[in-house]
């Protein structure tokens, strides 16, 4: 028997070739995957090893836990793999194990660790496994495997009514309808269960991993075809509660639209200066970012912040300047720093230099939270804009 300890994230060692590895064994007779959570992409990883083998395939994934997805689900399901649904019918238990076995009569390649079949599990986390080759005819290596084998089966079993193999788009859709699969298409919204109202007690900058850089096409919605059913009509108290709720406490994610995605935060973005004799401007235009397909000029004024109250400058020479005000919630690295109120500037003017080029007209002037984002550590990180729907004039700011 020949072991490995595999340390990714801190090492060169990778998760994604260790376990490509071990399923890919010669004369393969059967593999066993065993994670707590999957997901499409984490899951197309390993797909174009696993379709030539997948009728000796058998995938067991949790849910309920909001990770797994429907598409990360139904694409082990079109790949021919055996799958099932590991739910325990409890938040506070969760199906964890990960286990990835690949098995032919002469060896047996097992990965037992931390990694799940995710992106981050498989690259881009700091993760931690041992690879075992056994030795199929050395007899007490044989019975590791077995043993291995026999307790996945007994389990699948005896337990019929938690781990439900699934083989169609209907099993599917019902499971994400009923809240127990994500849809891995929605950025999911913060909702931190933790706050501080001093953002210079957490200066530690994004960890530098040695990991691939992977590209990814864009993952499509589930073809849900059945709705979930409409939430109970508020009471008439219920829109002052729950603005309450959402001003003083964390987020409601639920109500939560992501509207906006930035590149790599910079300097000019924060405002850090790069020098002594660089001057702040104390505000953040609003870019493209990653949403590539909007028209900066308008989306911003005419889209995500159309229901504020405009004003125009009544100062000579800057009435084409359009001014407002907003609430936003601070959420730095996964902490919440509560809610400021930030003001808004938007040119209305369609014949200036930059209409022309088209940039950016809106920008966020950064105010009472400068002191918040204005630090080296978020240099590189992204940001994220939420609006909610059900209360206008509240929004998120994340960064992570």
């Amino acid at each position: 028997m020949t072991k490995k300890f595999i340390l990714q994230g801190i090492t060169g060692d990778s998760h994604l070739d260790e376990i490509r590895d071990a399923i890919s064994v010669a004369n393969v007779t059967r593999v066993v995957i065993s994670v707590a959570f999957l997901t499409e992409r984490g899951f197309g990883l390993l797909s174009d090893i696993l379709k030539p083998i997948a009728d000796k395939t058998v995938i067991l994934a949790g849910i309920r836990n909001g990770i797994t997805s429907a598409q990360g689900l139904l694409a082990c399901v079109e790949c021919g793999c055996k799958t099932y649904a590991v739910d325990t019918g409890s938040r506070g238990v969760v199906f964890h194990p990960k286990i990835y076995l690949g098995k032919s009569d002469q060896e047996a390649r097992l990965v037992l660790g931390s990694a799940n079949l995710t992106v981050g599990g498989l690259n881009s986390n700091i993760e931690a496994s041992l690879k075992v080759i056994a030795d199929m005819g050395v007899a007490d290596e044989a019975a590791l495997v077995a043993d291995l084998e026999g307790k996945i089966d007994a389990m699948i079993a005896d337990f019929p009514a938690h781990v439900v193999e699934v083989t169609t788009l209907e099993q599917v859709q019902l499971l994400l309808v009923a809240g127990r699969l994500t849809d891995e298409s929605v950025k999911p919204a913060p909702s931190p269960n933790r706050s501080s109202g001093d953002r210079k007690l957490d200066a530690v900058p994004q960890m530098k991993l040695e990991k691939k850089k992977l590209k990814f096409a864009a993952v499509a919605p589930i073809g849900r075809g059945i709705e979930p059913a409409a939430p109970d009509a508020p009471t008439e108290d219920a829109p002052a509660q729950a603005v309450e709720a959402l001003v003083s406490g964390a987020p409601a994610s639920d109500h939560l639209k992501l509207v906006w995605e930035s590149k790599a935060l910079t300097r000019r973005a924060l405002n850090i200066p790069t020098g002594e004799n660089t001057a702040r401007t104390g505000s953040m235009l609003f870019a493209k970012g990653a949403f590539s397909d909007i028209d900066q000029k308008h989306y911003f004024r005419d889209t995500v912040f159309a229901e504020l109250d405009w004003q125009h400058d009544d100062t000579v020479k800057k009435e084409h300047l359009e001014r407002s005000k907003a609430k936003f919630r601070i959420i730095i690295k996964d902490v919440n720093y509560g809610v400021f109120e930030m003001a808004l500037t938007h040119d209305s003017r369609t014949d200036s230099p930059a209409y022309k080029q088209n940039n950016s007209m809106t920008q966020l002037h950064w105010g009472d939270v400068l002191p918040l984002v204005a630090l080296e550590d978020l240099l590189d990180r992204t940001m994220f804009l939420y609006l909610d729907d059900k209360q206008p004039g509240l929004f998120v700011i994340e960064i992570d």
